[in-house]
């Protein structure tokens, strides 16, 4: 079923309209062209996120296909909901002859199974969870590849089947991936390289990681070679509240935690209250763990992305990587 914001040529022609007229509107500003044959109303797209293009770009080309098209790898993960980082440039699908692979007109062609590890979400045919989990971990860079392991994994709650044609989905869409699924989708790599990447990616895993930021902070912290800390250390404070945090070092009395900016700006991870109000709290809620004894450092995306200043930070805290400098 077409979105019913997608204005298509096809359909102006059927009710005896000229077609050419949507290309006037898009050189005035009024319409914005989705794809070849596809358009929406400027005001329209421009209230979207990425993420949401993404998936106009997706439905638009579901319309004009003749055969509907199997999308994977990052265009299925995100309307799967799954960690990964960005949104890719071209859409991303699925073909069984040797000689379609080449990718053009915004769309990247991969050869593999149109049958097998299929799933129907809403109006999009996609590689289901555990295939497109296992083929990203096999081919994207180590910290992205285990953050959609880390999501897949993760036990949380899903929503509804009216939320599977939502691009815009921020946790892992239907019930977690078992390890034992994962792992014989691993084992079905026909590389050996990928196999074995897929399947290093997968020990390292967990499902207590709680969001991408957590999952790259993790993976930095393995690269580095520093200790692995457990994950969603739980305290009572001193007014009897209890606070979780993302990493925990026992031994030494640190914990550690990953600063999103969507913890203050998104409403429904600070509640009803205002971000001042969120800022405060959290500031509170720090100072009940130092008055625990523990030692609390913190770090945000663009300390993550920069592995000097985050092993900068670890050691600040008192942690010493395994290996020389």
């Amino acid at each position: 079923m077409a979105n019913p914001e997608l204005i298509l040529a096809s359909d102006v022609t059927r009710i005896g309209q000229d077609a050419r007229h949507l290309a006037k509107q898009v050189k005035r500003g009024g319409l914005v062209r989705v794809r070849r044959g596809a358009y929406v109303r400027s005001a329209y797209w421009a209230e979207l996120n990425e993420r949401q293009r993404h998936g106009l770009q997706a439905a638009a080309l579901v319309n004009a296909a003749k055969t509907p098209p199997l999308f994977n790898a990052q265009t299925a993960a995100l309307l799967w909901g799954l960690g990964i980082v960005g949104v890719p440039k071209r859409l991303c699908t699925v073909t069984d002859d040797p000689r379609g692979g080449r990718s053009k007109h915004g769309i990247r062609r991969s050869l593999g199974s149109l049958d097998s590890g299929v799933a129907q979400l809403g109006a999009f045919r996609v590689t289901d969870k555990v295939r497109t989990t296992m083929e990203l971990a096999a081919t994207l860079n180590f910290a992205e590849a285990l953050a959609v392991v880390d999501s897949s994994r993760r036990n949380q709650r899903w929503g509804d089947a009216l939320e599977a044609d939502n691009w815009n989905k921020d946790k892992a869409w239907g019930p977690p991936a078992r390890v034992d699924e994962l792992a014989d989708a691993a084992s079905a790599l026909t590389s050996f390289s990928r196999k074995r990447r897929a399947e290093s990616i997968l020990d390292l895993s967990s499902d207590k990681s709680e969001s991408v930021g957590e999952s790259m902070s993790r993976a930095q912290m393995i690269l580095l070679n520093f200790p692995v800390p457990s994950l969603q250390g739980s305290f009572t404070l001193g007014n009897g509240r209890t606070a979780r945090t993302d990493f925990w070092w026992p031994e030494l009395n640190l914990v550690d935690e990953f600063d999103g900016k969507g913890k203050y700006l998104r409403h429904g991870l600070r509640g009803n209250q205002t971000i001042q109000q969120a800022v405060m709290a959290e500031k509170a809620r720090e100072n009940g763990l130092r008055a625990l004894g523990l030692t609390v450092v913190r770090w945000d995306w663009s300390d993550v992305m920069n592995p000097r200043v985050f092993a900068r930070i670890l050691n600040d805290g008192g942690l010493r990587s395994l290996r020389a400098a």
